[in-house]
Order: structure tokens, then sequence, then C-alpha cells
């Protein structure tokens, strides 16, 4: 497995003020994620898992982990680009319901570029870790390893907009780009969610170094209630 060589990017340290009110905001959703994450095993335990296929980590830095399929074709290299804050099983939950497996059945080489759990001692990593960086180590690594030949991607959620972004710096490197599901524009009045959750937020909230999925999951609930009062009204 290769490691591909770490970079860092820096940016000014919040204040102290502003790390105390993020505090206050991530640990209750902390918590959550904990128990999340113990029922989650719970569950696993009587059996109530994923079924992925067999892969290889065949190559990883300090962002990502890139999965090769071991059952694959000798036709053209696919990478999926799973997004950051979810697991990247979903592509694979079962037979029946794979995007994985059905790419292999049509003789594809499946890659997946999986996040590595964020740590606090990677909280300067931003767009360009993640989007410039991260993404042009893995792409140039798989091309290398497909005979130079240029990959699809297919990007789902924040996954894909980490690769729009890429594609737009750096297209030239792709065959083509599958986003499904990728938000694209965050300017004001593009959506609800951006005007009605995230806008209203605190500023104080970028100074959280690990962003709690529990908080994620408690934003997408108040906007489902959000557009089901808009609709009633």
């Amino acid at each position: 497995m290769k490691d591909v060589s770490e970079r860092r990017m820096l940016v000014p340290p919040p204040s102290l003020a502003n790390r105390a009110e993020a505090a206050a905001w991530a640990v209750p959703y902390a918590i959550l994620d904990s128990l999340r994450r113990a029922q989650a095993s719970t569950l696993a335990s009587l059996g109530f898992k994923h079924s992925e296929c067999p892969y290889s980590i065949v190559a990883s830095s300090r962002l990502w982990r890139l999965r090769e399929y071991d059952e694959h074709g000798d036709g053209p290299a696919v990478l999926i680009i799973s997004a950051p804050i979810k697991r990247p099983y979903i592509w694979d939950l079962m037979p029946a319901f794979s995007a994985v497996r059905q790419c292999l059945r049509h003789g594809l080489r499946v890659f997946l570029l999986e996040w590595q759990p964020a740590f606090n001692r990677y909280d300067n990593a931003g767009l360009d870790a993640y989007a410039g960086e991260a993404l042009a180590d893995a792409i140039a690594w798989l091309t290398r390893q497909a005979g130079s030949a240029k990959p699809f991607v297919m990007g789902h959620s924040l996954g894909g907009t980490f690769a729009a972004i890429h594609g737009a710096l750096a297209g030239k490197s792709l065959r083509a780009l599958v986003l499904l599901g990728a938000p694209l524009c965050f300017a004001p009045g593009s959506g609800r969610f951006r005007d009605a959750l995230v806008s209203p937020l605190p500023g104080s909230i970028a100074a959280i170094n690990v962003v709690p999925g529990s908080l994620i999951s408690h934003l997408c609930a108040c906007l489902t209630g959000h557009f089901r009062m808009a609709k009633d009204r």
C-alpha cells in the first residue's frame, strides 16, 4: 500500500472565545455520536449490517484511503468519491442494493475513495486540501495504475462537491464526471438549507475542529420541519 506524502494548509487559529462557544455547540452532539455508534455496533452484532464486496486498500494519505475492488474486469477505471459525512458502504450495502456491484457487472475496474476519520490535528484541512491536493494525489496514483488512462469519476453529496471543484481546477485529469445529489451553489437565495439553517448559525461554529455527525443530522431534521411548515402555509 502506497502512503502519499502529507501536506498541510495553514490558517489563522480561532480565538479562545470562539473555541469555547464552539465547544458548547459540539460536545452534546459528540455524545450523541457515541451513542449512535454504540447502537450501530449492537445492531451489527445481531446480524443487521451491510455486506460489501471484497476490496484491498491500495493507497492512502492522511485524509483518504483508496479501495480497489478485487473482482473487476479489464474495462475503464471508475473512481467513486464518497461523502466525508457518510459511510462509504452506502455504495455497496448488499448484493441487491449496490452501485459498486453494478459497475463490476459491466466489467469496470472500480476504485472508491473513502475519507479518513477527522481528527483535531487536521483541523486546518479545508477545500484546498480535500478538493485540491487529496483528489489530485488519488487521481494521479490511479491514472498511473490504469496505464495513464484517465478515470471516470462519480461523486456523491459533499464528495460530489469536492469532485466538481477538482474538475473545475483540473478537468483534464478526468475522462468524465458524474455528480449525484451534490450541492454546487451556495450563494444567498440558492437554497433553503443555506438560507434557513446554515446562514443563521453563529460564526463561532467554524471553530469546531471536527463537526459531529449528529449536529448535521439535527440541521437536516430542522430543514425537513422547515419545508413542512412552508408547505402548510
